[in-house]
């Protein structure tokens, strides 16, 4: 595969590798055994390997943390210092994104952290910035919501959870240990917002992470300092986020404009949609309700609703970050 890979064949690994029995045959769990095929640095090795670790993704998930952990070792220990090979920079830079997203995409939280925390120690800044996306900032607090999301409770507080729960409270023990992980991803998230080219993703997972901790005050003022972003996907989840913080709050009418705009920006968002639907009824505008349902029944199977991928953050960039890598190679 590598030796096709090297003439520009880069879709042999798909073709190569069709179910899990196939990287199983490869043995890439037996750490040893991979790093001394890696051996020294190699660039063709780096990218080979993330084509790797994107295929197993598809069909042999339990390859991803290992393939991972290996090919961070394999890249920070490279002979070249940061700054002596643009090259070599500007690859490393590219792996640690590409690896963080597919990550991201298998809902690895707990690794994306560690992930992350490895990379500052081996790769500390700001003398290492070369190396470090900002996205890599994001992903540590993209990771720490979801080891959040795992443990299924919340520290929210409005009308709208109080309905669907009713008298089926979150076990104590269990409510504190979402509040402490939160808090933890609101840390993250907060900081990760001092970095200009993440700034209104970041303020906008803040505030999510807000409304989670109930701190609904917050949350609003966090997600009014994200407008602006040129991302659809981003002011998608900022209005949607803001609709529900406004609702929380009792601003219904706010609240009925905030899931406005997030059904014009993706009309088949099924989810802006019945949330701006429940706001009409808040307000007593039961017809404009009901044709909001129905609208919301409407959607095309196909449509594209950006909720349904808010906790897989950065996998929505591994394929074009991975044709760029192969653009680069040619």
């Amino acid at each position: 595969m590598l030796s096709a890979y090297t003439t520009g064949d880069h879709d042999v690994v798909a073709r190569t590798l069709l179910t899990s029995n196939d990287f199983r045959k490869l043995r890439l769990l037996d750490g040893r055994r991979l790093e001394r095929w890696l051996g020294g640095w190699s660039l063709l090795k780096a990218d080979f390997l993330l084509e790797l670790i994107d295929r197993a993704a598809t069909v042999a998930p339990a390859y991803v943390g290992t393939l991972v952990t290996k090919g961070q070792a394999y890249v920070v220990s490279r002979a070249s210092p940061v700054g002596a090979s643009a090259q070599d920079d500007a690859a490393e830079r590219r792996w640690h994104l590409i690896a963080a997203g597919v990550l991201q995409h298998r809902l690895m939280g707990a690794q994306i952290v560690g992930y992350v925390e490895t990379l500052e120690t081996r790769r500390p800044l700001p003398a290492n910035a070369a190396v470090w996306d900002p996205r890599l900032n994001l992903a540590r607090g993209i990771g720490q919501e979801q080891v959040c999301r795992m443990i299924h409770a919340t520290a929210r507080h409005d009308r709208l959870l109080s309905e669907f729960e009713g008298k089926a409270a979150t076990p104590p023990a269990v409510r504190q240990m979402a509040i402490e992980c939160m808090e933890k991803a609101s840390r993250y998230l907060e900081g990760a917002s001092a970095r200009e080219e993440v700034r209104e993703e970041a303020q906008t997972r803040a505030g999510f992470a807000a409304f989670q901790l109930g701190q609904n005050d917050k949350a609003r003022a966090a997600l009014a300092g994200a407008s602006g972003s040129g991302d659809r996907t981003v002011a998608y989840w900022r209005a949607l986020f803001l609709g529900r913080v406004l609702d929380a709050l009792g601003a219904d009418a706010d609240a009925e404009r905030a899931y406005q705009e997030a059904v014009r920006l993706f009309p088949d968002a099924q989810t802006a949609r019945i949330g701006h639907a429940l706001a009409l009824f808040r307000l007593h505008r039961d017809d404009e309700a009901g044709e909001a349902v129905l609208a919301a029944r409407r959607v095309r199977a196909d449509g594209v609703d950006p909720w349904e991928a808010y906790f897989e953050g950065d996998a929505r960039f591994v394929a074009g970050w991975l044709a760029a890598m192969r653009k680069a190679r040619k």
